[in-house]
């Protein structure tokens, strides 16, 4: 089975709140891609770079607590059905054995596999020596 992977030219962020902060719908509504996640002690959310402080008030960055910025996104090119086993361990397994640390979020329909900028060209290496595995161009997830 081959996994193939889009990379995406975006940076993206990472953001983290309070677990009880407000996001304004409409806001919300006006990125283009994000993905949100609420547990017992935070929120975080994941959205292209790009609006770090250029949405309208209050900006991310400075309405979270924490921000960690230069993060790039493989994104497996399927839809992932529920049954499968072992795609996600076989983009990770070798990512970590090369100490290459990675953020990873899945949807309903895939996967997306962050890293950070500076080992991006290190990932790309790791990922392209294993057998079964492709990296093609992604499109920018901003309009």
């Amino acid at each position: 089975m081959t996994i193939s992977l889009l990379i995406l030219p975006d940076e993206f962020g990472l953001y983290q709140f309070d677990r009880d902060y407000k996001f304004s719908t409409e806001w919300l509504n006006a990125l283009p891609w994000y993905t949100l996640s609420k547990t017992s002690g935070e929120v975080s959310l994941l959205c292209p770079a790009q609006y770090h402080s250029t949405t309208t008030e209050p900006t991310l960055a400075t309405a979270a607590k924490k921000n960690e910025l230069g993060w790039r996104c493989f994104q497996v090119d399927a839809q992932m059905d529920f049954g499968l086993v072992g795609i996600l361990a076989s983009i990770i397994d070798p990512l970590r054995d090369n100490k290459v640390p990675v953020f990873v979020v899945s949807t309903f329909d895939t996967d997306y596999v962050l890293v950070k900028e500076d080992t991006l060209e290190k990932a790309m290496g790791v990922l392209n020596r294993q057998e079964g595995i492709v990296i093609k161009p992604g499109a920018s997830v901003v309009p």
